[in-house]
This record gives C-alpha cells, sequence and structure tokens, in this order.
C-alpha cells in the first residue's frame, strides 16, 4: 500500500522527465568534453510554450565548433527545451569535445542542466522537490490512513483493572465473515453486502468458545507456526479501532503477537461471561512475536520477482540519459509488474482457499 504507489510516483515523473542528448551526453562525458558558450546560427523545428519571447521552447539549435583539422568552424545541430525563446545569436552553454565535433555536442540556456545532462541526472536537483511532492502526495496519505485504521502496531500499553482475559489455545487459521448487523429492506442489504469484510485469521479455542484473531501476519504461515500454542487472550473493551477490539495474543513461551478481534465477537464472549479480569505480572517479560521479519522468505515468487523487475526499471529511469518511446514502456513495465505479482499471489491463495474448502 506504501511501496507501490511511491515507486509509482517515481515512475511517473522519470518517465516524463527531461533526459535529452539521445545518448550523446554520456559519449561526450566519456571523451572529456567542456563546456563553453556558443552562438546559435540557426534554429529549426521550434516548438514554443506560448507567443511571449519569455516563453519555454523547444528547437533543434545549430552551433558552430572548431574543426578537428584546424580549418573552418563545423555547423553542429541538436535539440535543446530551453527556459525561454532563443534567437540568432544567442549565446547557449555548449558541452563538447574540443576539435572532435563529429561526437557531436548538447547545449542549454542554463549551464546546471548540461552538466546534469553530462552527468548521466535524469532530471535536474530542483526538480527533486515536485518529485518528493508527487511522492508525499501517493504515499503519506495512504500510509497514514493504514497506520490509523488497519495496523495492529502500536505503542506498548499496560494492563490495568479493565482489562479482560482469557485462556485459549491456537487450532489454527480459518476465515471469519464480518458483516455488520442489518435490516431486510433491499437497501440496508445492499450496504450490508459492501461493508462486509472477509478476515483471515488465526482461530483460538477457550473454554468452549472459538474467537477469531486477526493481525499483520501471513495467516497460513501463523497457523502452521503456532497451532497447539497456549496462553492468554487479553483486551480492553474500550480500546477500538474501527470495528474491531484491540488485543494482545500471549503465549506461555513468553511470545506476545498484536492483534485484534472484530467487535461483534468481542462481544458474544463477553456477553457469555467465560472471561476473568487480567492479572498482570509486573516480573514476567515477553517479546513481540513478528512473523512478517522474513518477508523474503513468507512472500511468493511472483510478489519477489515483481518489486525486482519494478527496481530495476526505476533504475534504468534513473541512470541512463536516454530519451525515446522506451522510457514511457519502462515506467508502464515497472508499474505493472508489482501489480501483476500481487494479483497472482492473490488468485493463488484463492485457488489454495477452494481447495481447503472441497477437501473438507
Amino acid at each position: 500500500m506504501v511501496a507501490v504507489p511511491a515507486l509509482l510516483a517515481l515512475w511517473v515523473t522519470l518517465a516524463a522527465a527531461d533526459a535529452r542528448g539521445t545518448g550523446t551526453s554520456s559519449v561526450l562525458a566519456e571523451a572529456g568534453a567542456v563546456i563553453e558558450q556558443r552562438p546559435i546560427v540557426k534554429i529549426e523545428n521550434e516548438a514554443a510554450e506560448g507567443d511571449s519571447r519569455t516563453a519555454a521552447a523547444t528547437a533543434d539549435l545549430t552551433v558552430l565548433l572548431p574543426s578537428s583539422t584546424g580549418g573552418h568552424a563545423v555547423p553542429v545541430t541538436f535539440e535543446a527545451s530551453t527556459d525561454r525563446r532563443q534567437g540568432i545569436g544567442s549565446e547557449l552553454y555548449v558541452a563538447h569535445v574540443p576539435r572532435h565535433p563529429e561526437l557531436g555536442a548538447i547545449g542549454d540556456d542554463q549551464r546546471e542542466d548540461v552538466e546534469r545532462q553530462l552527468a548521466g541526472r535524469a532530471v535536474q536537483v530542483g526538480d527533486s522537490w515536485t518529485i518528493g511532492g508527487f511522492w508525499a502526495l501517493a504515499t503519506l496519505g495512504p500510509l497514514g490512513y493504514w497506520w490509523k485504521n488497519e495496523s495492529m502496531r502500536r505503542p506498548r500499553r499496560t494492563v490495568g483493572p479493565g482489562w479482560k482475559a482469557l485462556r485459549v489455545s491456537v487450532t489454527g487459521t480459518g476465515e471469519h465473515i464480518d458483516a455488520p448487523p442489518g435490516s431486510p429492506e433491499a437497501a440496508d442489504e445492499k450496504k450490508r453486502r459492501e461493508n462486509t469484510r472477509t478476515l483471515r485469521c488465526l482461530v483460538l479455542e477457550g473454554r468452549g468458545r472459538h474467537v477469531s484473531f486477526h493481525s499483520q501476519m501471513d495467516g497460513e504461515v501463523a497457523g502452521a507456526v503456532l497451532s497447539g500454542a497456549q496462553g492468554w487472550l487479553l483486551w480492553d473493551p474500550r480500546q477500538r479501532r474501527g470495528r474491531d477490539v484491540l488485543a494482545e495474543l500471549v503465549s506461555d513461551d513468553g511470545w506476545q503477537l498484536p492483534g485484534a478481534v472484530p467487535v461483534q465477537v468481542a462481544e458474544q464472549i463477553e456477553e457469555a461471561g467465560v472471561m476473568e479480569a487480567a492479572r498482570p505480572d509486573p516480573g514476567r517479560r515477553i517479546r513481540t512475536l513478528d512473523l512478517g521479519a522474513g518477508w523474503l522468505v513468507t512472500a511468493s515468487a511472483p510478489v519477489v520477482v515483481g518489486f525486482a523487475v519494478a527496481l530495476g526499471c526505476l533504475a534504468a529511469l534513473l541512470f541512463v540519459p536516454d530519451v525515446g518511446a522506451w522510457r514511457v514502456w519502462t515506467a508502464v513495465g515497472g508499474v505493472l509488474a508489482p501489480l501483476i505479482g500481487l494479483a497472482a499471489q492473490a488468485m493463488t491463495r484463492m485457488d489454495h482457499g477452494e481447495g481447503d474448502g472441497e477437501s473438507s
């Protein structure tokens, strides 16, 4: 939810970024180019963003470079997008290799832009603020929403008098369908279906009751690793997040798994009267269990490959000082690669779910 929008913002801005020079800039940089001011002797194919002389424009500009034989100056033409329209006789900052006009040239009305092209940077340093703004808009909003409404991670909490406890054991994993209450009317039924969510949970059993406990974890891995573990399920009924009651699963083995229990399930258990007041032990120390630490182990191969391809596309857009349609296609490939990987992972999980349902 955070990585894909972040990379998407970078891909879009880099694909549209000005990376002029076609490969000329890298050739000139390797040959030891110098930057000099040269007058324009010819302007062709000009496309300006307005009629004003101060409007930005793109054109094929011709300047004269010293001949390799010491004879007459050699005209060299290159495409340049300048901050303002240029005229015959206007001077540009031109990068070229002395006595080797056959290698071509690149130029701009800003010296730092020529230096950027020679250095192989796709965008100017000042443009990084624009890219950073796109990144912030695309990522900080979803990140804040996720952290507030869905993240099970939270600061250390202290068990107090209002906390409830239930002795439980982990029996495996399962799906919990959390549907809000609704009336039989058609409008309410449609809204009820839209707000129904399916949670992949650990299934806990305590005093004859089954409890659905979900967390930021891989459900299949958690079920395989934790099945049979025993401990306490604790929560404070007043501490809710959306449609969940924040809960802690604390095992007898010394680990703690932060998560949540759907409000409906928590209320049913409290009404059944099977819970008891929590009895904290100040001398006991536990460690948080993080089943997502080995992400490369638990993630599916399509997701890993998708992100690897995406990062390769990003590196190409960043470091190759070239222009052309390949930049757009590379950006498209970079965007689609992780999305295809995530879709393949989702389909695989659905297939596993159907297989489990048929076997049961």
